[in-house]
């Protein structure tokens, strides 16, 4: 009768530590798990300079032959995108994402600055929005966002970039001022054509 009891209270002995050893591992887990650190989000606030357009549309312009329409339209498009900047040299322009969603083009290496509108982000960051005030109230999402955190780059999409006569005429540099003007002047003055822009900024403050 004594070995049964001595069995049992072995038995419930073990079976108590077993618990009390798999319920510690378990609220050590726990807190480990509630120690791990918050991915921390990527700082979109700052200064950027416009890197790189990629036409991705088919344009057809009046007058103008479709060899002179580049792939590559990063001139053009900072051209006019940056037009406002107050630089003192133009290569200096930039778009400054304030903290409080304030847009401004400011001027790298400069005090110039312009306030040009609002931005704001979604949640998932694969949106960006440039709402411009100046020169004109124009608003451009850009999505399919990607951020490359260690060259601070950020690329996407505008889709629907209105490009005016102003921008047409960045494709002609390569004319003589009278070939361009004569093709020019069969454009209307409000003559836009949307196109789809795949575009690149690299933040450099």
């Amino acid at each position: 009768m004594t070995g049964s009891k001595e069995r049992i209270k072995r038995a419930f002995w073990t079976l108590f530590t077993s618990a009390f050893v798999f319920g510690l591992l378990f609220v050590v887990s726990c807190d480990n798990g509630n120690d791990d650190p918050e991915p921390q989000l990527y700082q979109l606030p700052g200064v950027y300079k416009f890197k790189k357009a990629i036409l991705k549309s088919d344009l057809e312009i009046p007058g103008i032959p479709s060899s002179l329409i580049p792939e590559d339209i990063t001139d053009q498009l900072a051209g006019g995108l940056l037009a406002e900047a107050p630089c003192d040299d133009p290569e200096n322009g930039a778009v400054e994402l304030k903290e409080n969603k304030e847009l401004f083009f400011a001027c790298v290496g400069e005090s110039n600055e312009l306030k040009a509108g609002t931005w704001d982000v979604n949640n998932d960051t694969t949106e960006l929005s440039l709402n411009l005030s100046v020169p004109q109230a124009l608003l451009l999402p850009i999505t399919d966002m990607e951020i490359n955190e260690s060259t601070d780059v950020i690329s996407g999409t505008i889709a629907n970039f209105p490009l005016n006569k102003t921008l047409i005429a960045g494709f002609l540099t390569a004319l003589t001022e009278e070939q361009r003007n004569a093709i020019l002047a069969g454009i209307a003055e409000n003559f836009v054509v949307l196109i789809t822009v795949d575009i690149e900024f690299q933040k450099v403050t």
